[in-house]
């Protein structure tokens, strides 16, 4: 399989391990503030209790709340060069040959790769985060099939009913239950011990950005099937 970046991923992560850090510890702080006085409100605005200004209050709780919005703009904005698409416009499917051709050549897993590769109309993205969001699905497949039975993976490309191009990965692996299924692009949730579980979550977020849509159809011992569509017409 065709790493990430094994010189620049370990750095990106370290960074994004520090940058997180700082900005949860801020929101955290901005909300127990925020939680503190409104607290403090609720107490002194009982009856009995000591007069105060609600007012000064209440614009502390707004300051606060504001000051902790700005920092999570402030990331979005540092993120955006790295998030944004442009305007190139790419032939998916002579990705996905080149992305297949590359892992094949560096296959050291038995892994069976398949294709059915229709020509579809160019889509408007960026062909280095298209490829982490492949290595980040495969990644998710390769863990997902276990060593006592095919290990195989599926890829091909189409033209939906609404002349949208489709994108569809299938593997062999154990499948997901209804349970991990409604749940499984969600940030964070993992069924496999040590996995921070952002995989999923992450590959999905790329797709969007390309205005797609995705589906997963599983059952358990039957694999999984990813289903990304997108309009090849659209802006």
């Amino acid at each position: 399989m065709r790493p990430l970046d094994t010189e620049i991923a370990p750095k990106a992560l370290n960074d994004l391990g520090h940058m997180a850090s700082g900005v949860g510890h801020h929101v955290i702080n901005a909300f127990s503030a925020i939680v503190s006085n409104a607290e403090l409100l609720r107490i002194k605005l009982a009856p009995g209790a000591t007069p105060i200004d609600p007012a000064s209050i209440a614009d502390l709780i707004i300051d606060t709340a504001l000051e902790a919005s700005t920092v999570a703009r402030r990331l979005i904005d540092f993120t955006r060069p790295i998030t944004t698409i442009g305007d190139e416009r790419l032939a998916l499917d002579q990705l996905i040959a080149d992305y297949v051709e590359a892992n094949r050549a560096a296959e050291s897993d038995e892994i069976t790769w398949t294709t059915r590769l229709d020509p579809v109309p160019p889509i408007r993205g960026q062909a280095e985060q298209l490829r982490g969001m492949l290595d980040l699905f495969v990644e998710n497949a390769r863990e997902a099939m276990t060593s006592d039975r095919d290990r195989a993976i599926a890829l091909s490309t189409s033209l939906d009913g609404r002349g949208w191009v489709m994108l569809e990965i299938q593997d062999t692996g154990k499948g997901m239950d209804h349970v991990v299924l409604e749940r499984a692009v969600e940030p964070f949730f993992s069924t496999k011990s040590g996995h921070l579980g952002v995989g999923l979550s992450i590959a999905n977020g790329i797709w969007r950005r390309h205005r797609g849509t995705l589906s997963i159809k599983s059952q358990p011992g039957e694999g999984t099937t990813l289903r990304l569509c997108v309009d090849p017409s659209g802006p």
